[in-house]
């Protein structure tokens, strides 16, 4: 039997996205026995991943914490801790699907013929392994499904895979029952921070999203315990019934909650793609990141179960070169059509306008007037993910 060693410690929507690659590995060698190798915060997404044999929780944020306050002997401790994990285990291939210095020194600590990275990695992560391999496509799943190049394997799946527990949608549910919303009744769930300030769209945008959403849906605001005042902020700007459901959840509970949904309207955030990966439809607001790169993979995988998704793109972008930057569009144009084109979105995905007829490729910019294909202004076309 094949075992095989998975290392992606973070973040949220990372995680996620590297979903398929156990899923791929699984469908290849039904027989092999995966091990994820994950951090603290994100653990709980992998742990009930059906393709995912054994999880072990090793907090990178906590032992870089150790390493920044100069506490040399708890990041020791906690070195010590994961070979000791580690020992006795003989693995027939490592995947470092996070490429860098650290997950690097990881694959080392294992024992291995065959350690395979993705080539292109930043922080001299290719010097730990035996073997890189470059990226399938550019998108994001595409450049982590690369490692089972090496191994022979053509992947299977591009979908992700989010599993959730029994126990976690009872508490969703009663939390939407303390929060009086109607059952049976369509649920929009709004989740308005992410990890990057630059990300975040202001406060005031998504109170009057939840205001133009509030005569079709039950608006529900999400996220975690530091969303708290921004939900707060948006609940009495909105001026209309909005429930307030952020920092009440953990993980698990949240991705129950985005289940539920009817759709979810968030920026470049994990819960954009956990809400993806249990099957809601989602508005993605992108800014300063790539919608082509990060999207929810869709196209055929979308037929097999894959929800769609609908980008609205704030800043257009340019290609110079190898580097792509971001041009700002007017101001005032962003902050009147970016609203109304989340709401547009959120309609054009539950009226199944999620694909724009005679385009493919994961978030390609269709050009009017492709049917289906929503124009919301000259700076602020709408990514489609079919």
């Amino acid at each position: 039997m094949r075992e095989i060693l998975i290392i992606r410690l973070s973040a949220i929507g990372d995680v996620v996205h590297c979903t398929p690659v156990a899923a791929s590995l699984k469908a290849a060698w039904p027989d092999c026995r995966i091990t994820w190798l994950v951090g603290e915060v994100a653990a709980d997404l992998v742990r009930y991943n059906p393709h995912v044999d054994e999880t072990i929780v090793w907090s990178r944020e906590r032992f870089e914490r150790h390493l920044r306050d100069f506490e040399l002997r708890k990041a020791a401790a906690m070195w010590r801790e994961l070979r000791r994990t580690l020992a006795g285990r003989r693995y027939y291939a490592v995947l470092d699907v996070h490429g860098l210095f650290l997950s690097g020194m990881i694959a080392r600590l294992a024992d291995t013929e065959r350690r395979i990275g993705m080539s292109g990695t930043k922080e001299l992560n290719a010097l730990f392994m035996d073997e890189t391999a470059p990226p399938l496509g550019r998108h994001v799943t595409e450049r982590y499904l690369g490692v089972l190049r090496p191994l022979g394997i053509v992947p299977a799946e591009r979908r992700m895979t989010l599993a959730v527990p029994e126990e976690a949608a009872r508490v969703a549910e009663g939390l939407l029952g303390e929060l009086a919303l109607p059952r049976g009744g369509r649920l929009a769930v709004l989740v308005p921070g992410t990890t990057w300030p630059a990300k975040n769209w202001p406060a005031a945008l998504f109170a009057r999203t939840a205001r133009l959403l509030a005569g079709d849906f039950s608006v529900v605001l999400c996220g975690g315990r530091a969303e708290v005042p921004v939900t707060r902020e948006i609940a009495a700007a909105a001026g209309v019934p909005v429930a307030n459901a952020a920092g009440r959840t953990g993980l698990l509970e949240l991705a129950a909650l985005l289940a539920k949904a009817a759709v979810v309207v968030a920026g470049d955030t994990g819960p954009l793609y956990m809400a993806a990966a249990v099957g809601t439809p989602t508005v993605g607001i992108f800014g300063p990141t790539d919608p082509a790169r990060l999207a929810p993979p869709g196209g055929e995988e979308r037929h097999r179960g894959q929800p769609a998704g609908v980008f609205v793109l704030l800043q257009e972008s340019v290609s110079q070169g190898r580097s792509r930057v971001y041009e700002r569009c007017d101001a005032r144009a962003g902050r009147q059509t970016g609203v109304q084109g989340c709401r547009a979105a959120a309609g054009a995905v539950l009226a199944g306008r999620g694909t724009a007829p005679g385009h493919s490729g994961p978030g390609r910019l269709c050009a009017p007037p492709a049917v289906g294909c929503l124009r919301i202004a000259p700076c602020l076309p709408v990514w489609y993910h079919y």
